[in-house]
């Protein structure tokens, strides 16, 4: 029912047969890092085609290993559609002949995932490297063939209630199960600026997680002594020539600055190491001196110690 472009690894004048051969064969499995990676570029070529595209799309992403889909991208009026796989890419279409807009969404899709994945386009209709065009007779061919891809714009069934026993309504589209996002507005045009602006806030976050880890601080921390270190070293060597003009005074001050943040560095580490440990085990944070959770003098877990019980008769 679709126009189908593949997209594989491929060394120069390597013959397709051995690409497909070696798409064919079992490959390593997925670990986490590489699920990372091919999602990341998933999100690049999401971002890259909602520039292009006027009208509502759904996404799904992998979140775990175990299967060869990093992500999907589908449209809801022409029906393009792109995955992409740990060793591949795939880009297809309703074929509605020769003369479909769609096909210039399905070059333009193409263009955006070989630039990048680095993989080359096949057209498995004709059985040769895809230059753009579109096999009338196997564009007809295809109209045919049954897809054995889920659809992220399927209806919901009107008979099925959801989990609250409510029946949903026939005109919304249910996602299929697993990670789905689609425009908040299906109805409304797509701001890729928007979308932009969201991925770099995205990142901008992880940069900031990033930067205020134990390590990192540390990192820096150790940056910042050494070369405050350095620095006072080449005052202190002026000084003791003779050299007593402002630019020794100014060595000197900014090795005593670098320092200082050198231990600035140092103290935040500590602070972010401790609320690691509190956060990852309450009890033991509890437990450790001048935490939270230490006990002052003279108190027990029942309340404040107030001596002996008075067992005088009265």
């Amino acid at each position: 029912m679709s126009y189908e472009i593949l997209l594989y690894p491929r060394t120069p004048g390597q013959d397709w047969v051995e690409v497909l051969d070696a798409d064919e064969a079992d490959g390593p499995e997925m670990d986490l890092a590489t699920l990372n990676r091919g999602v990341a570029t998933f999100r690049r070529i999401e971002a890259r085609l909602r520039e292009q595209l006027t009208e509502p799309v759904r996404t799904w992403v992998a979140e775990e290993v175990g299967g060869d889909v990093l992500g999907e991208l589908q449209t809801r009026d022409s029906g393009l559609r792109v995955d992409l796989y740990d060793r591949s890419a795939a880009v297809s279409a309703p074929y509605g002949g020769l003369s479909d807009p769609v096909h210039d969404l399905v070059r333009q899709a193409v263009e955006v995932v070989a630039a990048e994945t680095g993989y080359e386009a096949y057209d498995p209709q004709v059985g040769a490297t895809w230059d753009g065009s579109f096999d009338e007779e196997a564009g007809q061919a295809s109209l045919s063939r049954v897809s054995d891809r889920n659809d992220l714009w399927a209806e919901a069934d009107p008979g099925t209630p959801d989990e609250d026993g409510a029946s949903p309504d026939t005109a919304t589209p249910t996602p299929p199960e697993g990670t789905v996002v689609d425009d908040e507005d299906q109805d409304g045009s797509l701001d890729p600026r928007a979308e932009r602006a969201r991925l770099i806030q995205e990142r901008r976050q992880q940069l900031l997680e990033e930067r205020r880890k134990p390590a990192a601080l540390r990192r820096r921390g150790w940056f910042y002594a050494i070369f405050g270190t350095i620095v006072i070293v080449i005052g202190l060597m002026r000084l003791f020539a003779g050299q007593t003009e402002l630019l020794t005074w100014l060595f000197l001050v900014v090795g005593v600055f670098e320092a200082g943040g050198a231990w600035v560095m140092f103290s935040q580490a500590r602070r972010a190491q401790q609320q690691d440990q509190q956060s990852s085990d309450p009890a033991q944070a509890a437990e450790t001196p001048g935490s939270f959770g230490e006990h002052s003098p003279g108190t027990t877990d029942e309340g404040p110690d107030n001596g002996p019980d008075d067992t005088t008769p009265r």
